[in-house]
């Protein structure tokens, strides 16, 4: 097929296997095969399944940036290059080892190609996160004057049951896209969990035997100009307690004040349209992008966005059945935004038959996705009235805006199923209906601010140039529900590591105010290292030239900016200050029957005991 201005031409090539068994180098071997016309001077691209394969970018640069930005914020953290260097001993180990989980899945279910990728940079960011937060709480045991391997086995037992905890959030939170019953998600959180329980299970096994080994070395070798992490502060002496200790004495201006910036950043998010993926995005470079961009210059935008449409015939009339299908042919040509149709293509039994339609427009816009509403809807049920025809909107194209709609449609249950799992988790743990419920609510509200700027940056287009691309593109509809799954998971990791100390010093002091502002004191330097290490990494994956992984990166290190910033310095001690006692507040009917979950080792049955409400809780 060849263009009208004889600038573009189209060959079509079938493959023996299915599809989705091609191979990178069976892609690359195909794509080889035009090496002729290139050397000729022709400018080729091979699209379809064949340049898809062929064109995915590669994450070694991502994964570098990653680990060296994680090793930098280690080394101010720590202050030497034993201590830093086990927590990147042990991410690496859960990285790769993950990963080779992750393909040996490939196996037994179709993985998409982001697959990898996500898990990757999933991966990476909490294995270093878990094994910072082991090294930190061993080096305070040695700070107390115990032996290093005591040291590292009430480590184990304390920030080891934190990690186990908040790791398994984070993996049932992805587990749960399977509710969505769509294939494609549920092999995104099949994955991403696969490897988010390496990375803990390398964090609980792996580091402790790291740190035994290392014994009273883990303070050697000292980085000039760089000083040594200091122990817990008091929160009298500790910037984190004097900040937190002004918050709560201005809680109400500070919890107006978060409110209306969070909802500033969410508001964009009125605005998201989930679209679909389309190769315009892709880098340049790659075939898939110079086959769309040759399509698009030769044939115009919806050459990349065809619909086929599928025909049952229930006749045994040929003659009225091709009258049928001419006048389907015809009704088909006029609706709005279609640019042209192909003639029926009818089967030797007489029994179907497809047509060809091209829109006016590309893959990714809102108008295509509502012209195949449109057709559904109204153009083909009109056409094929009072005939023997059944007709059906097909391909590619169509297939995604189902998608979309799917995913529309089961967002909301997902998202619920998910936050009332990790409400019923945090109440289990922390004994507190009212620290359970604030935990939820700034989960949200920080995914919801991650969605609105993420919708500003990728469909409003704000910022766009600054993440590596020319254009606008709607959000692809399967990211905010991933985004939504990992980030309520790395959310409530940060939640419980702040709370098991917040609800250490509540048990202790039976103060509500004093608890959050030692809390925050003592976890606030660490805390706030292991979300910069998450941002880094994130932020890392938007060098990676596939659209859809700088739409996800750019999402999470932003909800993490916000939850680490506002979220956990400003609203969240603003808000339990105003709920006061009532944040620890559980009926001791349903204290009687929930089970209780010990995070860090048996604090709480030690302090408190097992099916015990606390003292100073009330029925």
């Amino acid at each position: 097929m060849i263009s009208s201005d004889q600038t573009v031409a189209v060959i079509s090539i079938s493959i023996k296997d299915s599809p989705s068994d091609l191979t990178v180098d069976e892609g690359n071997h195909l794509v080889d095969l035009s090496a002729p016309a290139s050397n000729a001077g022709l400018k080729v691209g091979v699209g379809g399944y064949i340049g898809n394969a062929v064109s995915v970018p590669s994450v070694d640069l991502s994964v570098a940036v990653g680990i060296a930005a994680s090793i930098g914020i280690l080394l101010l953290t720590f202050g030497t290059l034993i201590a830093m260097g086990m927590p990147m001993i042990t991410a690496l180990a859960g990285l790769f080892t993950g990963i080779s989980g992750v393909y040996l899945l490939g196996h037994l279910v179709d993985v998409p190609t982001i697959g990898p990728t996500l898990a990757t940079m999933i991966a990476l960011g909490v294995g270093v996160d878990y094994a910072l937060f082991m090294v930190s709480r061993h080096r305070q045991q040695l700070g107390l004057g115990l032996d290093p391997q005591e040291a590292a086995a009430r480590a184990t037992a304390t920030a080891g049951g934190a990690v186990l905890f908040a790791g398994s959030t984070v993996i049932l939170a992805l587990l749960c896209l399977a509710v969505v019953k769509v294939p494609i998600l549920s092999a995104m959180g099949y994955s991403s969990a696969l490897a988010v329980l390496f990375a803990m299970l390398a964090a609980l096994t792996l580091m402790p035997a790291l740190l035994s080994l290392a014994g009273g070395a883990i303070d050697r070798l000292r980085v000039p100009f760089i000083s040594i992490e200091k122990q817990e502060e008091s929160a009298g002496s500790s910037g984190w307690g004097r900040w937190t200790s002004g918050v709560i004495k201005h809680r109400i201006p500070a919890v107006i004040l978060s409110i209306l910036v969070l909802a500033a950043l969410a508001y964009p998010a009125n605005q998201l349209y989930l679209g679909q993926q389309d190769n315009g995005s892709f880098p340049t470079d790659t075939q898939a992008r110079i086959a769309y961009d040759l399509l698009d210059r030769g044939f115009g935008p919806g050459a990349n966005a065809t619909f086929l449409i599928a025909v049952a015939i229930d006749t045994s009339d040929p003659v009225t059945a091709q009258q049928d299908l001419q006048e389907l042919d015809a009704a088909l040509s006029k609706a709005s935004g279609v640019a042209s149709v192909s003639p029926p293509s009818v089967s030797p039994d007489n029994t179907a038959a497809t047509l060809s339609l091209t829109p006016t427009t590309g893959p990714s816009s809102e108008a295509t996705s509502t012209l195949v509403s449109d057709l559904r809807d109204s153009t083909i049920p009109k056409a094929t009235k009072g005939t023997p025809l059944k007709a059906f909107v097909g391909g590619t194209t169509a297939s995604y805006v189902d998608l979309a709609t799917l995913i529309s449609d089961r967002l909301l249950l997902t998202i619920g199923i998910v936050v009332l799992l990790g409400f019923i988790l945090m109440t289990m743990a922390f004994r507190a209906l009212g620290i359970a419920l604030i935990s939820s609510l700034m989960n949200l509200v920080t995914v919801a601010a991650a969605f609105g700027v993420t919708t500003a940056v990728f469909e409003v287009g704000r910022g766009i140039s600054l993440v590596g691309l020319d254009e606008s593109i709607p959000v692809v509809s399967y990211v905010p529900l991933m985004m939504f799954a990992v980030l309520f998971g790395l959310s409530m990791d940060y939640n419980v590591f702040l709370m098991s100390v917040v609800r250490e010093k509540w048990l202790a002091t039976r103060d509500p105010d004093r608890a959050t502002i030692e809390g925050l004191a003592s976890t606030g330097r660490i805390v706030s290292a292991a979300a910069l290490i998450m941002i880094t990494v994130f932020l890392a994956f938007v060098l990676n030239g596939n659209p859809i992984v700088k739409q996800f990166g750019v999402g999470t290190a932003v909800a993490i900016v916000i939850y680490a910033t506002l979220v956990r310095c400003v609203l969240l001690p603003a808000t339990m200050s105003l709920f006061g006692k009532g944040c620890w507040y559980l009926p001791r009917w349903l204290d009687r029957i929930m089970p209780g979950i010990s995070i860090e080792g048996d604090q709480y049955f030690e302090q408190s005991g097992a099916g015990r409400t606390p003292p100073g809780n009330k029925a």
